[in-house]
């Protein structure tokens, strides 16, 4: 991560990285650029003041710096020691490693709640499961008249019954104070 008291900004070819530290009025005697080769790390003073610090991506040539000063700007121009691209101007912090895997989940406790919430179910959730156990458990004889009374009576009435159901038409019977229309 670089330290700055500046604005600074970078660019890159395949040879060489340029900084651009914005300073005005600084003398090309009083700025200073100080690298350390083993840590790879490069900063930047004037009269002894640092103006920009930090370890850079990469290997540089130190015996090539070039140091220009005008009056808006410090410009160091450094030959990189490998040709390519860096990804950034300074190493990036290395951020904890995620874990690979995914948070565990106890899927017993999991199957518990879901049953413990379903046995709880009240009012037409009550209902809805009644009517799903009845379907699920019963043979094919109750399925088809659950299905053949439900479909013909226009959802009014539901029977188990196949015997009764099967031989005639089942009629819609709405609830009491209730009418039925056909819309058509």
């Amino acid at each position: 991560m670089a330290t700055s008291n500046c604005k600074y900004d970078w660019f890159q070819t395949e040879t060489h990285v340029t900084l651009t530290i914005l300073r005005r009025g600084v003398a090309l005697e009083a700025c200073k650029a100080l690298l350390d080769p083993e840590r790879n790390t490069l900063t930047i003073t004037v009269e002894g003041d640092a103006i920009w610090g930090g370890t850079l991506a990469a290997p540089v040539d130190s015996s090539k710096f070039v140091v220009k000063c005008t009056p808006a700007k410090v410009e160091i121009s450094m030959p990189k020691t490998t040709t390519g691209r860096w990804p950034a101007l300074v190493q990036v912090e290395d951020a904890p490693a995620a874990s690979s895997q995914a948070p565990k989940k106890n899927w017993d406790a999991i199957e518990k709640e879901a049953e413990r919430e379903e046995e709880e179910a009240t009012g037409e959730a009550a209902v809805d499961k009644m009517f799903k156990n009845i379907y699920s458990n019963a043979n094919d004889d109750v399925r088809r008249a659950m299905m053949k009374s439900y479909s013909e009576s226009n959802g009014t009435v539901l029977s188990t019954n196949w015997d009764e159901i099967s031989k005639q038409k089942t009629e819609t019977k709405p609830p009491d104070s209730m009418e039925f229309k056909k819309w058509e």
